[in-house]
C-alpha cells in the first residue's frame, strides 16, 4: 500500500531544529513539516514589522534551512512550513537571497491570502458580522486599533503548490496540522471530501506540529516524566501514513524521547477544545471514534477517526494595540524571603499611589512560591523559603507610566529589605501585544462552533455523583495531564494510567468540582468531555487566562502549568487502584 512519511519540524518561533537533522538520516521522511507561529508569535512578529516593514516573519527559517537543506536535498525531502508569519513574501526573499549567497538552487513556493485586514469593509459589505467567535462583540469596537488580521488557511493551497514541484513551501497563517495534511493529499491523492481520511490526517498533523511534545517533550505528570529516556537527543515525531488513513507514528532510531500511547495522548488533547468537534478548514474531526496501538518499540499505530464536513468559513485572528506593559522583578534570600517581598510590593504599589500613576490592571506574584500554580502553591514551606522574587506587571495605556515602572525597584537594594538581588526592569516598556483573546470569525462559523458536540459536554449544571467508599487521593498519584491556551481558555486533557482509574475519574472530576478547584482564576463556565477510547477527559476552563496570552499579565500567561494545579485536585477513589500499590 502506498505511503508517506512526514517529520515534524520545529514546534513554535525558537525552537530547537538539530532532532530533525536524525529524521533526515535516519527516519526515512520524504517531508518536514515546521511549525512556527502561536498566535502570540504574529503580535511579535508585527512588533518586528512595525520597526522594519521587510519584517514579519520567523527570522530563525533562514538559518534553519541554510543549516539542514544539503542534507535534506541529499535525501530528497522537502519542507512545508508557515514561517512566513504576517510577510510570507518578505520571507521567501530572505530564503532565495540566502540560497544565493550559497549557490543552491531550490524552488520556493508562497501561500498568501490569509492576510485579511484590508479586506474587512469589503466583508461586512457582504453581510458577514465579523463577531467575535466567543462573547459577540462587534469588530467596530477595536477596528480602529487593529494592526493584523489573519485567516487560518487550510492544506488544499500547500497540495497545490507541491503539485508544481515545489522543494519548499512558505506559508503564512495556515491550520497548523496544514502543514502535514497538505503533503499527505498530495502524495496520496485523497479527495477533498474524503471526510474520515482527511480525518485521519488532520490527527496526523496534530500529532506533529508541537515538535517533541508527542515524543515525550513536556509530559505532564508526577514522576513519569523522570523516566522519559535521553530527552538531550530526543527525537521528534515521525508519521508514515497510508493510503486507507492508517497511520503510524514513531521516531528516527537511535534518538531519546519515547513514543507511546500516553504519550500522543498528551499531544492529541492538547489545545484542541471540544475533541469530539475539532474544528479545522478541511474537516471536523471527532476522536472519540479513534483507535491507538501500541505496538512496542517507539511505534503506535492510529486509525478509526470520524470526520465531517468542513465549516463553511474561517477563523479570523486579529490584533491590535491595547496599551503599555511594565515589569519589575526583585529578589531576596532566607530568613523571611516571601515576608520581605509582600513588603517590597506595598512599597511600590505605595509610590505608585505617591507619584499618582494609575494602572488599568497589575499583577502581583511571587516567584519561587506561586508564580505559577498561583491559588494552589502549597503554603506549608512559604515562611522558610531558601530565596523568593517579587515579580510586578502593570499595564496602562500611559506609555511613561510603564517606562518609569521597573525603575522603582533598583532602590529596593539599598533602601529596602534586607539580603536583596537580581533585580530587573530597567528597560524598555514593551508596546501590550495584540489581544489575541479578540478572534474574529464570520458569525456562521461562531454558531457552529457553540453548537458542535455540545450535548457531550458535562457542564455545571451536571449533578454531582459521588459513589463508593474509599480515600482521598490527589490526581497527581492515578493521572497524567497537559494544559494549554486557546484565546481565553485554559485547555487540559486528563488522562488516567489504566482503565479501573478512568471510571473513578469520570465520576469524579465533574464540571462543578473542577470550577470549584478554580475558582479563583476561571471566570466563565468549565466543560469536561469523556473519550472513553482513550481513558482520557478533556477539561476547558472558559475565562481563565485574564483574557489571553498577549493580554495576561500572569508569568505563566499560556496556561502551561495548570494541568498541575489540576493534578493538586482531591478526589475520592478506592484505595485499591492499581497506581495506589494496594
Amino acid at each position: 500500500m502506498k505511503s508517506v512519511r512526514i517529520g515534524a519540524g520545529l514546534g513554535f518561533y525558537g525552537d530547537s531544529w538539530r532532532p530533525v537533522r536524525a529524521s533526515i538520516e535516519r527516519g526515512g521522511v520524504r517531508y518536514i513539516a515546521s511549525d512556527h507561529l502561536a498566535e502570540l508569535t504574529l503580535a511579535i512578529l508585527q512588533k518586528d514589522r512595525q520597526k522594519e516593514q521587510s519584517a514579519g516573519f520567523a527570522r530563525d527559517a533562514v538559518p534553519m534551512l541554510l543549516d539542514l537543506w544539503p542534507l535534506a536535498a541529499r535525501h530528497g525531502v522537502k519542507f512545508v512550513l508557515n514561517a512566513g508569519g504576517l510577510n510570507p513574501e518578505g520571507a521567501r526573499e530572505a530564503l532565495a537571497r540566502a540560497f544565493r549567497d550559497q549557490g543552491w538552487r531550490a524552488r520556493i513556493a508562497v501561500v498568501t491570502g490569509d492576510s485579511v485586514l484590508q479586506r474587512f469593509e469589503a466583508l461586512r459589505g457582504r453581510g458577514e458580522a465579523l463577531a467575535h467567535m466567543d462573547t459577540g462583540a462587534d469588530i467596530a469596537t477595536v477596528r480602529d486599533r487593529l494592526v493584523f488580521a489573519n485567516a487560518y488557511l487550510g492544506a488544499r493551497p500547500i497540495a497545490e503548490a507541491l503539485a508544481q514541484g515545489t522543494d519548499i513551501v512558505l506559508t503564512g497563517r495556515v491550520a497548523d496540522a496544514a502543514l502535514s495534511l497538505g503533503p499527505i493529499v498530495h502524495e496520496l491523492g485523497w479527495r477533498w471530501d474524503d471526510w474520515d481520511r482527511l480525518a485521519q490526517g488532520l490527527v496526523v498533523g496534530h500529532l506533529l506540529e508541537c515538535s517533541g511534545q508527542a515524543s515525550g517533550g513536556n509530559f505532564g505528570s508526577a514522576g513519569e516524566w523522570a523516566r522519559i529516556p535521553d530527552l538531550l537527543h530526543i527525537g521528534y515525531p515521525i508519521a508514515e501514513v497510508f493510503e486507507d488513513g492508517t497511520a503510524v507514528i514513531t521516531k528516527a532510531p537511535g534518538t531519546g524521547g519515547r513514543i507511546s500511547f500516553d504519550t500522543l495522548r498528551q499531544q492529541l488533547l492538547y489545545e484542541v477544545h471540544d475533541p469530539h468537534a475539532y474544528v479545522s478548514p478541511d474537516v471536523v474531526l471527532d476522536m472519540g471514534t479513534l483507535r491507538l496501538d501500541d505496538e512496542g518499540d517507539d511505534r503506535v499505530r492510529i486509525a478509526g477517526a470520524t470526520g465531517a464536513r468542513r465549516p463553511d468559513t474561517l477563523k479570523v485572528v486579529a490584533g491590535y494595540h491595547d496599551g503599555w506593559m511594565g515589569t519589575g522583578v526583585i529578589g531576596f534570600s532566607w530568613p523571611d524571603a516571601h515576608a520581605k517581598c509582600v513588603r517590597s510590593a506595598e512599597i511600590i504599589k505605595g509610590l505608585m499611589a505617591e507619584r499618582g500613576w494609575p494602572a488599568e490592571d497589575a499583577n502581583i506574584e511571587f516567584i519561587g512560591y506561586d508564580s505559577l500554580l498561583g491559588a494552589h502553591a502549597d503554603p506549608a514551606h512559604r515562611d522558610d523559603l531558601n530565596e523568593c522574587f517579587l515579580r510586578m506587571t502593570v499595564r496602562t495605556s500611559n506609555r511613561r507610566i510603564a517606562e518609569g515602572f521597573g525603575r522603582l525597584f533598583p532602590w529596593l537594594g539599598l533602601s529596602g529589605p534586607p539580603y536583596a538581588g537580581g533585580f530587573h526592569g530597567i528597560e524598555r516598556a514593551r508596546v501590550s501585544p495584540p489581544h489575541r483573546g479578540f478572534t474574529h470569525r464570520p458569525q456562521g462559523a461562531a454558531r457552529h462552533l457553540a453548537d458542535a458536540g455540545g450535548a457531550r459536554a458535562d457542564r455545571a449544571r451536571h449533578r454531582d455523583r459521588r459513589g463508593g467508599r474509599g480515600m482521598k487521593v490527589g490526581l497527581w498519584r492515578i493521572a497524567h495531564a497537559r494544559s494549554g491556551d486557546k484565546a481565553d481558555r485554559a485547555d487540559i486533557g486528563l488522562f488516567a494510567y489504566d482503565a479501573p482509574t478512568y471510571r473513578v475519574l469520570a465520576r469524579e472530576v465533574t464540571a462543578e468540582r473542577v470550577a470549584a478547584h478554580f475558582a479563583a482564576i476561571c471566570a466563565g463556565p468549565v466543560e469536561v468531555y469523556r473519550l472513553d477510547n482513550l481513558l482520557a477527559l478533556k477539561i476547558v476552563l472558559n475565562g481563565a487566562l485574564e483574557g489571553g496570552a498577549a493580554r495576561s499579565l500572569r508569568m505563566d500567561n499560556l496556561g502551561k502549568t495548570i494541568a498541575a494545579a489540576l493534578l493538586r485536585m482531591e478526589i475520592e477513589a478506592p484505595a485499591d487502584l492499581p497506581r495506589l500499590g494496594a
